[in-house]
C-alpha cells in the first residue's frame, strides 16, 4: 500500500486543486479545474430554503459549498436580510449559516459578499464602492467568526478576493491592492494603484507575484506585476489604448502569459491582448477583437486555448498562440443587447461551462450552457433564474454548483456504479462500497474506493480486473470480479478496540495505482470491476465480501 500513503496526505492539505477557492476558481482567475464535470444535466440536489433577490457566486471547499443568500436589501436601523450560508457537497444540507457582521446603518455597510475560502477559512464584506469596509475571516468547519481585517478597501462582489500559497488573502479596489495575514487579519503589504473605474478590479496570482490592471479615465490602460511576498512594484506592460476597463487580469497554467481583456463597449479598441512574461518585462504577445463585457472570468483549456465571447456574441475558443479563432459554438442566445458579464468554468475532461450572467428581465433569461472542448457540441443548458455571479463552480467529484434568485443547485455525472451483491457478515452487518472522486490516468485528485461496516481490526484488501463482472458463489457468497483478478496490498480495517463490531472500513486510491504504471491493463478507456474482501473469523469461510463497483478510466 505504498501509494495508498499519498491520498492520507492530500487529505490534510488545507486546499486542494479541485477548490472553487475564489471568484474565476483559482488565484489565475482562469476558470481551469482539475475535477471532471458533468456531460449532462444530471441533477444532484436542489436547496431552495434560501431564495435571494440576487444570486452571489458559490465556492467550495473540500465538501463544503458557501454562498451567500440575500433575502432582501440591509435595512437601515433594522435587520442585514442575507447570510452567508454552508452546504454539504454531496446532499445540500444546511450545515451552518451565520450573518456577516452588520452595524445596522446602510451608510457605512451594504450587501454582504464573499470573496473566497482558502486554508479552512472563508472570508466576506460588507464593503462596496464608497462604503470601505474590513474583511471577514470565519471557520469553515463552523462558520464561527475569527476576526475582521485591521484594512478596509472598496472592494465588492464582483472584485473577489485570491489567495497567496499560505492562504493568505489578496483583495483590491481602484487605489490599492491589500496582502492579508490569513491567521490574524494583519496588513502584510500595501500596493497603491490608479484605476479608472471603481468596480471589477480583482487580482490575478501565481505563487511569486500578483498581476493588476491600471490606468488612466479616457487615455490608457496596462497590466503591471508585483512581488507576491512584498508588494513591491516589479515592471508593468506596454499601455494599450481605452478609456477605462471592467474586467480582471487572468493568467495562463504556467503564468507565462498574462491575459487582459480591455474593453468598454467600442469596437475600436474592445481588444483581449496577451502579454508574454519574461521575468523582466510584460511584452505584447497579440491582441484579437472581442465582445465589450464586464465581470466577465474568462476560461482556458488544457491546450491552453482561451473560451472568450465575439463582438457578434459568438462563443468562440483563441488559439493561445496567435489568438485567432480556432472554433465556435456559433451566436449564443439569449445574451442581451447590453452588457454581458459572463463566467466560465473548463474541467480536466474538457467540458466548458459558461453562463451569461444575467440580471435582467426577463428573470427566466438566465443560462448557464456546457459544451465540448472544441465546442462543437452542447451537451446540456440550465435555464436559471437571474444566475448573475452565481456560477458555474467546480467543485470536489466534479461537482458542478449554480445559484440563482430560486436557491442553489448541484449537478454531477456517476463516475462508478455498483452491481453484484455483498455478503453479510458475522455480525449482521452488510458491508457498503462508496467511491469519490473520478478514474483517471492522468488527474492529480484521488479516485478513492472505500469499504464500511466491516469488522474492526481485521485485514483486508481490494480484489480488481479488466476482464469483466462475475457473479459467481465464492466463500458463503458471490465473486463480482472476473478472473483474471488482481490484488492489492493488504491494510487493516481499524475502527473500535475490540470487542468486534462493524466499525472498520477501508479506503484505497485506485488513481494512485493507475498512475504508479505497476499494471499496464490500467489505462485511459479500460473498463474496471472491484470488490473489496476481508477477514471474518466468525463466519463458516471466515471471510467477508463487499458488492462490486465498476468504473472506466478516464483520460
Amino acid at each position: 500500500m505504498l501509494r495508498h500513503a499519498v491520498f492520507v496526505s492530500l487529505l490534510v492539505t488545507p486546499a486542494i486543486a479541485s477548490d472553487w477557492s475564489n471568484l474565476g476558481g483559482n488565484g489565475a482567475r482562469n476558470g481551469r479545474s482539475d475535477e471532471h464535470g458533468p456531460t449532462a444535466a444530471a441533477l444532484l440536489w436542489s436547496n431552495t430554503l434560501d431564495p435571494a433577490v440576487i444570486a452571489w457566486h458559490p465556492v467550495t471547499l473540500g465538501q463544503r459549498v458557501f454562498a451567500i443568500r440575500e433575502a432582501g436589501f440591509p435595512q437601515n436601523g433594522g435587520a442585514a436580510n442575507d447570510k452567508l450560508v454552508c452546504y454539504d457537497v454531496d446532499t445540500g444540507a444546511i450545515l451552518w449559516s451565520t450573518v456577516v457582521p452588520y452595524t445596522g446603518s446602510t451608510a457605512t455597510d451594504w450587501i454582504a459578499w464573499i470573496g473566497g475560502a482558502s486554508h479552512g477559512r472563508v472570508f466576506a464584506s460588507r464593503a462596496s464602492n464608497g462604503k470601505p469596509k474590513g474583511l471577514e475571516a470565519f471557520d469553515a468547519a463552523t462558520g464561527a467568526h475569527l476576526w475582521t481585517s485591521t484594512a478596509t478597501s472598496e472592494a465588492f462582489a464582483y472584485d473577489g478576493v485570491v489567495f497567496a500559497p499560505n492562504g493568505d488573502p489578496l483583495l483590491a479596489d481602484h487605489t490599492k491592492v491589500v496582502r492579508l495575514d490569513a491567521a490574524t487579519g494583519a496588513t502584510v503589504w500595501t500596493f497603491n494603484r490608479t484605476r479608472p473605474i471603481s468596480g471589477n478590479c480583482g487580482v490575478a496570482v501565481t505563487d511569486t507575484a500578483a498581476f493588476v490592471d491600471n490606468g488612466f479615465f479616457g487615455s490608457s490602460q496596462w497590466v503591471t506585476k508585483i512581488d507576491l511576498a512584498t508588494g513591491a512594484y516589479l515592471y508593468e506592460s506596454p499601455h494599450v489604448p481605452g478609456g477605462s476597463e471592467q474586467n480582471t487580469p487572468f493568467l495562463s497554467a504556467d503564468g507565462a502569459t498574462v491575459y487582459f481583456p480591455r474593453t468598454q463597449n467600442n469596437p475600436s479598441t474592445d481588444f483581449l491582448f496577451a502579454f508574454d512574461d519574461t521575468g523582466s518585462a510584460l511584452t505584447l504577445k497579440w491582441q484579437a477583437p472581442v465582445r465589450w463585457t464586464t465581470s466577465h472570468e474568462h476560461g482556458i483549456g488544457a491546450d491552453g486555448s482561451i473560451y472568450t465571447f465575439l463582438a457578434n456574441n459568438e462563443f468562440v475558443r483563441l488559439d493561445p498562440t496567435t489568438g485567432s479563432v480556432l472554433s465556435s459554438a456559433g451566436v449564443l442566445s439569449p445574451i442581451g443587447t447590453g452588457n454581458l458579464s459572463p463566467k466560465t468554468a473548463v474541467a480536466a475532461n474538457g467540458v466548458v461551462y459558461v453562463s451569461n450572467g444575467w440580471a435582467n428581465t426577463p428573470s427566466t433569461n438566465g443560462r448557464v450552457w456546457a459544451f465540448s472542448a472544441d465546442l462543437s457540441t452542447n451537451l446540456f443548458t440550465l435555464n436559471l433564474s437571474n444566475p448573475n455571479q452565481g456560477g458555474p463552480s467546480l467543485g470536489v467529484d466534479g461537482t458542478l454548483i449554480v445559484a440563482d434568485l430560486a436557491g442553489v443547485r448541484a449537478y454531477r455525472t456517476p463516475t462508478a456504479s455498483s452491481y453484484c451483491v455483498a455478503k453479510v457478515n458475522s455480525l449482521g452487518c452488510t458491508p457498503g462500497i462508496t467511491y469519490t472522486g473520478a478514474a483517471s490516468a492522468s488527474s492529480s485528485q484521488p479516485f478513492t474506493l472505500r469499504e464500511h461496516s466491516v469488522l474492526n481490526n481485521k485485514n483486508g484488501l481490494l480484489f480488481y480486473g479488466t476482464a469483466g463482472a462475475a457473479n459467481t458463489p465464492f466463500q458463503g457468497g458471490t465473486l463480482c470480479v472476473k478472473s483474471p483478478i488482481k490484488r492489492t496490498n493488504v491494510q487493516n480495517s481499524g475502527g473500535n478496540p475490540p470487542p468486534n463490531d462493524c466499525s472498520g472500513n477501508y479506503e484505497f486510491d485506485f488513481n494512485a495505482l493507475i498512475q504508479a504504471g505497476s499494471d499496464p491493463n490500467l489505462v485511459a478507456g479500460a473498463n474496471v470491476h472491484s470488490q473489496w474482501w476481508a477477514r471474518d473469523p466468525a463466519d463458516p469461510f471466515t471471510t467477508s465480501l463487499s458488492a462490486g463497483l465498476t468504473f472506466t478510466i478516464q483520460p
